[in-house]
């Protein structure tokens, strides 16, 4: 009987920095729009592949699951869109993620004329979420930064990597 209660406290402590790990809070990822390029454009649909930076905070590999995503360009929505990714990232490690979001025809049609007669750099607003845990946590994430209009033109319809990258407070 000593032996087999030896047995489960011994059992327990080998576990127990396992549960303290499982119960300390994830900081939701930093994410960034690095990249955009257009995949399709009809007036009925126009996808653009975003290439987002991720960077892994957490001193623990964070399992992404799956992904949602907003991105606005000077306060107008541009594109959404949400995918399944099977993604791990390391513990305070980066990773790129190409994902297909779907533009708004609008957003697109307002933003040109923006693009084409615009000199100083256009703000955008990344915002979504990053499912962890086999999709039982969901961590919500909102970043912006700025991009160079003549530089988008310049590369027909791709935006490349923004100017400069900020943290913004989350809502």
């Amino acid at each position: 009987m000593q032996r087999s209660a030896l047995a489960v406290a011994l059992l327990c402590a080998a576990l127990l920095p396992g549960c303290a790990t499982l119960t300390q809070p994830w900081e939701a990822p930093e994410v960034s729009l690095i990249g955009l390029r257009l995949k399709e454009m009809t007036l009925a649909r126009q996808v653009f592949v975003a290439t987002l930076a991720v960077h892994n905070p957490n001193d623990r590999t964070l399992p992404i699951k799956a992904m949602t995503y907003k991105l606005k360009l000077e306060g107008q929505e541009l594109a959404q869109g949400a995918s399944t990714l099977d993604r791990q990232i390391p513990a305070l490690g980066d990773a790129s993620v190409d994902v297909e979001v779907i533009g708004s025809l609008l957003g697109v049609t307002q933003m040109l004329p923006a693009l084409a007669t615009r000199q100083t750099p256009l703000d955008w607003t990344l915002t979504g979420t990053a499912t962890i845990a086999d999709g039982l946590l969901t961590l919500p994430y909102r970043y912006s930064g700025q991009v160079d209009p003549q530089e988008v033109l310049s590369r027909a319809g791709a935006l490349t990597t923004p100017t400069t990258r900020q943290a913004a407070p989350r809502r």
